[in-house]
């Protein structure tokens, strides 16, 4: 498919550009320069040393505390082994809206996002495969880090890394753009947002910010395992109303699809 201003889950509009006028090399050639008849000065000017910058090596994020729970869980669980899950996912950078001890959506969400990020089955459980993982993965890694903050969209593991100091605060699970439909690759920012739903042809948007054209990071009620979106990158409601409250995202923030 073609992309451009016209392409995305939200576009609206079209663009056009004109050149303005050019002057010939007919014309240069008919001017009459005046050859001087005086020495012009020669003058030199020094030209300032080069500088540059260090970027401040990544600090090492702390290593989880919290041990893996002894025994596998899954979505209704209830108690303090599904706390102890919850308390090691935040631990490891796997964002969920907090550690209440019920094996919620959101919970769901946070273990599909680490299962992702690992090349694991992607059923959202915490079974004995994802358990072992746990014990001994490393929280993921930015790919493009920078000074401040920002944000990346993997596409093979589809998550969303929230980044700051090039260090991966948060890590998010989404669904971008199906094959017929892809999420294009490339460095954007955040250019504009709207603080409520957006209705397009292609669907419901939930406080959609828009990287380029009519692709946006948006909330919805579907976020499969797999790319699935019409080229938008989908999160949960609950994930988008957490960029928006949390001042993570706002407009100008550098995000990068790859």
């Amino acid at each position: 498919m073609a992309l451009g201003l016209l392409a995305g889950c939200g576009a609206t509009g079209s663009g056009a550009s004109a050149a303005g006028p050019r002057t010939t090399d007919a014309a240069l050639d008919a001017a009459t320069v005046p050859v001087p008849t005086t020495a012009i000065p020669t003058t030199t000017s020094t030209i300032p040393p080069t500088t540059t910058t260090t970027v401040p090596p990544v600090p090492v994020p702390p290593a989880p505390v919290t041990p893996v729970p002894a025994k596998p869980l899954a979505a209704g669980a209830k108690g303090p082994a599904v706390q102890q899950l919850q308390q090691r996912l935040v631990e490891m950078g796997y964002w969920q809206p907090g550690v209440d001890g019920t094996y919620s959506s959101a919970t769901q969400h946070a273990v599909t996002a680490f299962q992702k990020a690992n090349g694991l089955p992607r059923n959202g459980k915490a079974d004995a495969t994802t358990l072992a993982a746990m014990a001994t993965a490393a929280r993921p890694v930015a790919a493009k880090p920078t000074p401040g903050p920002s944000l990346e969209v993997d596409l093979n593991r589809q998550i969303l890394m929230v980044i700051n100091g090039g260090q991966v605060e948060n890590v998010l699970d989404i669904s971008s753009g199906k094959p017929s439909t892809p999420t294009p690759p490339g460095d954007y920012k955040i250019q504009r947002q709207i603080d409520g739903m957006r209705i397009s042809d292609l669907g419901a948007l939930w406080r959609p910010k828009y990287f380029t054209g009519g692709y946006a990071l948006h909330g919805s009620g579907s976020v499969p395992t797999t790319a699935a979106s019409h080229g938008c990158v989908r999160l949960t409601n609950t994930e988008i109303d957490w960029l928006w409250a949390s001042g993570v995202a706002p407009v100008g923030t550098p995000l990068s699809v790859y």
